[in-house]
């Protein structure tokens, strides 16, 4: 199966394109330090999809991309306390895009175990 058709990618590439919008609207300071992060994570996330998509021995990969879900969701929640969104629904927004993907990610891990047993 190809990655592209992986619901949790589909999921990915929203995020990551969505974050790629909102950090146009930070000020210059956030713009360039914590939403280089953002960003940088974001595409992480997409990086990590695929990896765990084409190895055969997937639990690492899964777990790897299970604990960076959950970094950015604490870059997340940084960015809401600096003030770097404009608004409350950039935060929102992109907070349920994450929690969405963070669910899947625990998802596949679980089937994943319940596979290899």
């Amino acid at each position: 199966m190809k990655y592209e058709n992986l619901p949790i990618y589909k999921s990915a590439m929203e995020f990551c394109v969505y974050i790629e919008t909102i950090v146009k609207s930070f000020d210059k300071y956030h713009k360039y330090s914590i939403g280089n992060d953002l960003r940088e994570y974001s595409k992480e996330l997409l990086f990590l999809i695929h990896r765990a998509n084409i190895h055969k021995e997937k639990q690492d990969k899964l777990i790897v991309l299970r604990d960076k879900c959950e970094d950015m969701k604490m870059l997340i929640q940084l960015a809401k306390e600096l003030k770097a969104f404009k608004s409350f629904k950039q935060f929102e927004h992109s907070s349920k895009l994450l929690v969405d993907i963070c669910k899947q990610s625990q998802a596949w891990l679980n089937h994943y175990a319940r596979v290899i047993k």
